[in-house]
């Protein structure tokens, strides 16, 4: 089978998405013997990013996958966001049609190359790039393909919220199928009115053997850990939507109750590092120095953090999925999520983890505490994720399942143009 994999960015470019599809691409090559192309732009930062680093060559093959970088337009974004703040400013929103131009990305070439593709099957990621609405357009090509939409979509914590524009649902709704993180996002598009016999829930994944074997002792000498310190971590993304903030109070708090506790905030440098150090400097010294930012680990690195890890929290806002759990429970360790949705649905509230409520300092602080006072519930709870994730989420798994889809895309989409 000839697959054409259609992202944003990917490897070296890092980031939930780049993991993903990188991983299914060679598996699908390795377990499959299949022929795999990727197309993707040519920054290790997205197009709606505000920062630009190009990545060379611009065509090469990683593992088998042959990959093909793109360039696209940058020019337009200053002009078009100062617009788009114009309108929010008057209308008080704003314009779906701008925040497309803006997101981009705006390739004649990419586009072109996804035409003229003689793959049996296109998949594609994420929600909101323009090459997605490939499905609303392909029956005017001479030779249109079967395309199976990845989404991951973030639904907004509040549910009058779509968090999906209604040209990208119409997208969805045009597509052969479409994969799911979670039983959460299938619910929520079902709701959205897409037909539930083209969702199909294929979750993340993560190498667990290669996670497994970790050396948490160099990372809490590193840290200058004591060996009765109990390490809460964040491990992720350094941005708004994260409550980084949150989770520094929740610490404070718990820290006043139990002072072995410690903190490392681990993620590649971002703006809002400066706000997440602005806030922890306005803390007293005693809580300063038992707080610890650690940027831009190598992969080696954040699998030493996770097994000297004893406590993961990611107290996000949004997710579709959480891939930091998978990690977690790979190393055995117990996570806290935030209770919505799609987290909902990957952790089970008591037996792997814990759900706090959304921008609640005093209750996360209170399920740090409970899970920093009882290391048999810890041990326990690592372990049944660990489990969990060996029986649904590697990536043998979860390729077969996506690969299982692609095959019943083609049959579909052969009967419904014959």
């Amino acid at each position: 089978m000839k697959i054409l994999h259609v992202v944003l960015n990917y490897y070296p470019s890092v980031g939930g998405t780049q993991v993903f599809y990188k991983n299914i691409s060679e598996n699908c090559i390795k377990l499959y013997n299949d022929a795999v192309e990727v197309f993707t732009v040519d920054s290790y930062y997205g197009s709606h990013s505000n920062q630009y680093k190009e990545i060379f060559p611009k065509q090469e093959t990683i593992n088998g996958v042959n990959i093909k970088r793109f360039s696209f337009c940058r020019k337009h974004k200053f002009w078009f966001r100062l617009l788009n703040k114009i309108m929010i400013k008057m209308l008080g929103k704003s314009s779906p049609l701008l925040n497309r131009y803006i997101t981009g990305p705006w390739s004649s070439s990419l586009m072109k190359a996804i035409y003229q593709t003689d793959a049996d099957v296109i998949s594609a990621s994420s929600l909101g790039f323009y090459y997605m609405h490939y499905p609303l357009f392909r029956h005017t090509l001479k030779n249109p393909k079967p395309f199976v939409f990845q989404g991951a979509i973030h639904f907004p914590y509040n549910k009058e919220e779509h968090g999906i524009s209604a040209k990208m649902l119409e997208a969805i709704k045009a597509s052969d199928y479409y994969l799911c993180n979670t039983e959460y996002e299938k619910n929520r598009l079902i709701q959205l009115g897409v037909d539930e016999e083209m969702l199909v829930i294929t979750g993340s994944a993560v190498d667990v053997e290669k996670f497994s074997k970790g050396n948490g002792a160099d990372m809490r000498n590193h840290l200058q850990l004591n060996d009765d310190d109990i390490l809460i971590s964040y491990i992720g993304r350094l941005e708004a939507t994260k409550s980084i903030i949150v989770l520094i109070d929740a610490f404070v708090q718990a820290y006043q109750k139990n002072n072995q506790l410690k903190l490392v905030i681990a993620g590649f440098t971002t703006d809002y590092v400066h706000k997440i150090k602005a806030h922890i400097s306005n803390l007293s010294e005693a809580y300063q120095q038992n707080i610890f930012i650690v940027l831009n680990l190598e992969e080696t690195e954040k699998i030493n953090l996770y097994h000297a890890t004893d406590i993961l929290v990611l107290p996000s806002v949004n997710e579709s999925f959480g891939m930091v759990f998978l990690e977690a429970w790979s190393c055995k360790k117990p996570v806290i999520g935030t209770n919505i949705g799609a987290i909902k649905s990957v952790i089970d509230e008591g037996k792997n983890g814990l759900l706090m409520q959304p921008e609640n300092a005093n209750d996360l602080a209170d399920k740090i505490l409970l899970l920093a006072n009882n290391k048999e519930l810890r041990i326990a709870m690592g372990l049944d994720g660990y489990n969990k994730t060996c029986n649904n989420f590697t990536w043998e798994i979860v390729t077969e399942k996506i690969r299982n889809t692609y095959i019943k895309a083609i049959k579909k989409f052969k009967t419904n143009n014959t």
